[in-house]
């Protein structure tokens, strides 16, 4: 494994050290040391987070919120609890009275994060098959009357008709993991504000696979985003214009600080460019 590979191996340790519950970072770790040859040739701590695939783990989250995951529910949880990937530049999750959009939500572990803590939460996600499992975790952690789970494409197809992202087309649907035959409709910010009577938006939280261009594209109306305080997004490059979207983001108010998955600061043209977290 190569230098800055082992520096962020080692950060990733310790966060699991301090992340997962007790017990829990124990099994990890005896799993690492059980998969340490296959961890160095892959260059990943991937195999190691099979200790966790067979009976769930718990972790207390950056916020301190405390988050419960039952079996077949912990791909991304080391990521999201342990890296802190989508608060890491200092984005703060909404308590109380708060409002989290959650773009993307897949099995819902950062909407129950945020639900936990006190927000309230709309969970949106394209593929159908997610959204019994958001439910279901939401209610593991007691907190399904704040998780609102909305089965609609939020970007892609459903905004400026483009055919943007890795659900966009029927082709690509059809090989989705999670979709059922049929593509759901599409939703926008402003009719999911209407809907749910959000005032304001406190973080906004965008994975939609590339959809990201066409929700921020050229041809919308981003007026709504005057009532958005926080953003994170991943951003897949290889989709849209970075630099063009990025400098709409920021016409609208928004410093934009842009990192690579390490979390590391890059530059709008860097290939490593993964993460723009964006801040009033």
């Amino acid at each position: 494994m190569r230098t800055h590979t082992l520096t962020r191996a080692a950060g990733d340790i310790r966060s699991v050290c301090r992340a997962a519950c007790v017990a829990d970072a124990a099994r990890w770790m005896a799993s690492l040391a059980a998969h340490l040859p296959e961890c160095a040739t892959s260059g990943s701590l991937a195999p190691a987070d099979k200790a966790w695939a067979g009976t769930g783990a718990r972790f207390r989250t950056p916020t301190g919120a405390l988050v419960s995951l039952p079996a077949d529910y912990t791909a991304g949880a080391r990521e999201m609890y342990c890296r802190n990937v989508y608060l890491r530049t200092g984005l703060i999750m909404p308590a109380a009275n708060g409002w989290v959009v959650d773009l993307g939500a897949n099995r819902g572990l950062f909407s129950v994060w945020a639900a936990v803590t006190g927000a309230a939460v709309v969970a949106v996600e394209a593929q159908q098959g997610f959204a019994p499992l958001i439910r279901h975790l939401a209610a593991y952690n007691g907190v399904a009357d704040r998780v609102h789970v909305e089965t609609a494409m939020a970007g892609g197809v459903t905004l400026s008709g483009a055919a943007v992202g890795v659900l966009a087309s029927d082709s690509l649907w059809a090989g989705s993991s999670h979709g059922l035959p049929a593509r759901p409709g599409g939703i926008s910010m402003p009719e999911l504000m209407l809907k749910y009577d959000i005032a304001r938006v406190g973080l906004l939280k965008v994975d939609i696979e590339g959809g990201e261009f066409a929700l921020f594209g050229a041809g919308e109306d981003l007026h709504w985003l005057s009532r958005v305080d926080q953003m994170v997004l991943e951003v897949h490059g290889q989709h849209g214009d970075v630099a063009s979207m990025v400098g709409r983001l920021r016409d609208a108010g928004f410093g934009v600080d842009l990192r690579d998955d390490a979390g590391d600061r890059v530059t709008v043209r860097s290939e490593r460019l993964a993460y723009a977290y964006c801040a009033r």
